[in-house]
């Protein structure tokens, strides 16, 4: 948890473009959401970068119930079936903390992301790819 909130306060300073909202239902997850404009497949990895919380169904974050969980971001290696744990989104500003390419990889992304995660690897394909800092 701690690593999840030093990770968060990254997420706070580092710069990134901005990204558009669209919440989506994790297949098979009541209640929880991924953010399908957020979806891009890093051009220098091929990692691809999610964001997933549990609430309602639409932002902006600005709207994002009070009680509800924060924004996690996600870098997923869908062929290496891991994923790098990124943060928390505490603004909705969509960054990305500085050097998240070298994060640790952790196995399984549907165990640790979710179906969401699994669902975003399904559709890389369709996914555009960006040249992320």
């Amino acid at each position: 948890m701690r690593l999840k909130l030093l990770m968060g306060l990254a997420l706070l300073t580092a710069a990134s473009p901005a990204f558009a909202e669209n919440w989506q239902p994790a297949p098979g997850e009541n209640g929880n959401y991924y953010d399908t404009d957020f979806a891009k497949i890093d051009q220098t990895s091929g990692l691809v970068i999610m964001r997933e919380a549990s609430g309602k169904a639409h932002g902006p974050y600005k709207d994002w119930p009070a009680g509800k969980s924060p924004i996690l971001v996600y870098a997923l290696d869908c062929a290496g079936d891991a994923y790098i744990d990124l943060g928390i989104d505490m603004t909705g500003s969509g960054t990305l903390p500085k050097g998240w390419r070298n994060g640790e990889k952790q196995g399984d992304i549907e165990l640790g992301v979710g179906h969401a995660g699994k669902a975003l690897c399904d559709k890389k394909g369709e996914l555009s790819t960006v040249a992320l800092p």
